[in-house]
């Protein structure tokens, strides 16, 4: 009896380890601390206003370049030239859930693909890997604030 559970606690052990995920995360994921922003996370932009200012071409993020997020089949999913098509295709992979805000992955500290919210496992953009505390509180804010496509 004892082995038996001394296997299955070593099998989930290693099967959080092999995602890269702490305990804590793994169980929490989408709900935690960190992807709750805080009360005080500032007024809330519209999606346009993201876009302009953060996924548009030109900008520090820059989904929406050709080579990048703009290129259908390119990669893993597609960031139109309009805000619009860019937040279908955030709706598309999972990055948002205006259903249910907290559990958008774009605004979780230990799954966003985006460097500036998580900086120890986001790999986005992926040629310009540098903190930006403007767009990740821009960012969390919308979400917080339903993740709408306003």
């Amino acid at each position: 009896m004892n082995r038996a559970l001394i296997a299955v606690s070593l099998l989930l052990g290693l099967s959080i380890v092999a995602c890269g995920a702490s305990p804590d995360a793994a169980t929490t994921a989408g709900t935690t601390p960190e992807s709750i922003p805080p009360s005080d996370a500032g007024p809330a932009p519209s999606y346009g206003e993201l876009f302009a200012t953060y996924f548009a071409p030109g900008t520090p993020g820059h989904c929406a370049t050709m080579g990048c997020h703009a290129d259908p089949g390119h990669n893993v999913w597609r960031c139109g030239p309009t805000k619009d098509e860019c937040y279908e295709g955030m709706l598309e992979v999972g990055l948002i859930d205006p259903a249910r805000p907290s559990r958008s992955m774009i605004a979780d500290a230990h799954r966003s693909p985006l460097t500036w919210i998580n900086p120890d496992g986001g790999n986005m953009p992926l040629d310009a890997q540098l903190e930006n505390a403007a767009g990740r509180d821009a960012i969390i804010a919308w979400v917080a604030a339903g993740a709408r496509n306003d």
